[in-house]
């Protein structure tokens, strides 16, 4: 059923368009007009407030009567994260495709239809739609295209994703919710999700490509990611990434060059955890250990054993 009309399509799928809400009360409701101006006709509405500290769930609640939308609205009573409220999304979605999207952005008009066209034009074997981004800033000012540094890729883009030949904005993507049956959901151990949940689709799914500017895509001079960032530091960045690629070597049906490049990466990263001195080694060695992943650098692996028989 569309969330504007209350109509059911059923000769189109339909689109759950899942939006989160997390302290951007400037900017919520250009956000929420631009999901009510899509030209897809069957688009089901989900918002989830993370308990935002400013008026946030006030101006969904005054835009909602409004504008008189069928909807899911939900109201967290503490904050969760990003990784956790887009599984929360994962699990209430009705829709045969989902779009999960920021209220700091502006959804373009076309997005949801040319997408949905081009996914339903491809076989179930592709399990996303990304498209370039054009960003703005906090003023709404024009500053080119976010993924213009970037090839254009499309089929199975894991070697090109893993090298960083290709880049989205996340909020541009188009999920076949089906997918998720075989990637899994969201990993609630990783302080954001998208590498680590893309890794996984681009080794299970192929991609198609948009081209089409589908998000106005904010950046910000600070932002609720940036200050969780500078709290958190170059550490868990680290640890979230051995984490994510050891996981993503189980998912990699072939493609050993990509394999071999991710443990040698996880080597990397735990060379920087140990000229750092960081404590995720004593959570990380073990537990690398247990997965039957032994490439852990020699002086790494004594010195945290060491450490553990020390400690008892």
């Amino acid at each position: 059923m569309d969330f504007r009309t209350g109509k059911i399509h059923s000769a189109l799928p339909l689109v759950t368009v899942a939006v989160s809400s997390y302290n951007y009360s400037m900017y919520i409701e250009a956000a929420l007009d631009s999901v009510l101006q899509q030209t897809y006709p069957h688009i089901e509405l989900v918002i989830i407030d993370d308990c935002s500290a400013d008026a946030c769930p006030q101006i969904i609640e005054a835009w909602i009567k409004k504008h008189n939308v069928r909807c899911t609205y939900i109201q967290h009573e503490y904050n969760k994260g990003i990784t956790k409220t887009s599984n929360e999304f994962v699990q209430l979605a009705k829709g045969k495709y989902i779009s999960l999207f920021a209220t700091d952005d502006i959804m373009l008009p076309e997005k949801i239809e040319r997408q949905v066209a081009l996914m339903e034009a491809k076989g179930d074997d592709y399990g996303v739609c990304y498209a370039f981004a054009n960003m703005i800033d906090e003023e709404g000012t024009m500053h080119g295209n976010y993924n213009s540094q970037h090839q254009v890729c499309e089929g199975d883009i894991l070697e090109d994703y893993v090298h960083q030949r290709v880049g989205f904005a996340t909020p541009t993507s188009l999920i076949r919710m089906s997918a998720y049956a075989v990637t899994g959901l969201y990993d609630e151990r990783v302080l954001y999700e998208d590498y680590n949940f893309w890794l996984r689709m681009f080794a299970c799914f192929k991609a198609c490509y948009c081209d089409y500017p589908c998000i106005l895509y904010r950046v910000k001079k600070q932002s609720a990611v940036y200050d969780q960032w500078r709290k958190n530091n170059s550490e868990r960045y680290y640890r979230d990434r051995i984490l994510s690629n050891l996981q993503a070597l189980h998912y990699i049906k072939g493609h050993n060059s990509v394999k071999t490049f991710l443990r040698k990466k996880i080597s990397q990263y735990l060379k920087a955890l140990d000229a750092g001195k960081s404590a995720y080694l004593h959570e990380l060695v073990p537990y690398l250990l247990k997965r039957g992943y032994y490439k852990i650098p020699p002086r790494i692996y004594m010195k945290t054993l060491n450490r553990m028989v020390n400690n008892g």
